[in-house]
C-alpha cells in the first residue's frame, strides 16, 4: 500500500469520536475498583494498538523522527506487540521520556490508565493534523 500524506478533518474528526465512544463504554462499565484495576491497563493497550491503526499507513518522512505523539504511538504499539509490553526504543526515532505524552522510559513497562491514554489520544490526532493535514 502507498504511504498515505494526508488525513481528511472529517475522518480524524470520526476516528476521535469512535475512540471516545470506546472510553465512554469503559467508564459506564459497572466493574469495582479491584476488577477495573485489573482490566485496565490490558484494555487501554488495545485501545493504543487501535488507535494507530487510523493512521497506518502514514508516511514515515511526513510522521518525522523527533519523538513526537506520531512516533511514541508507533514505539508503543511495537513495544506491545514484539516485546512483552516493554517500552523498547526505535533507532530510526529520536525519543526523549521527559518530552512524551506518557513520559516512559525505554525499558519502563508499557501501562497506563484511562487519564494517560486520553492526553495520548489527544495528542497523536492533535499532530495527525499537523503533519498530514486533509
Amino acid at each position: 500500500m502507498l504511504s498515505q500524506s494526508s488525513y481528511p478533518a472529517a475522518y480524524v474528526a470520526a476516528c476521535r469520536e469512535t475512540v471516545r465512544d470506546h472510553l465512554d463504554a469503559y467508564d459506564a462499565l459497572p466493574l469495582s475498583a479491584a476488577d477495573r484495576a485489573a482490566f485496565e491497563p490490558g484494555y487501554l493497550r488495545q485501545l493504543v494498538l487501535a488507535l494507530d491503526t487510523y493512521a497506518l499507513h502514514r508516511s514515515r518522512g511526513q510522521e518525522g523522527k523527533d519523538g513526537n505523539p506520531l512516533n511514541e504511538v508507533r514505539m508503543l504499539c511495537t513495544s506491545i506487540r514484539e516485546h512483552d509490553g516493554v517500552l523498547t526504543g526505535d533507532k530510526s526515532i529520536r525519543y526523549a521520556a521527559d518530552r512524551s505524552v506518557l513520559g516512559l522510559a525505554v525499558g519502563d513497562e508499557v501501562t497506563l490508565d484511562a487519564a494517560a491514554f486520553r492526553r495520548l489520544c489527544d495528542a497523536f490526532f492533535a499532530e495527525l493534523e499537523a503533519r498530514f493535514p486533509g
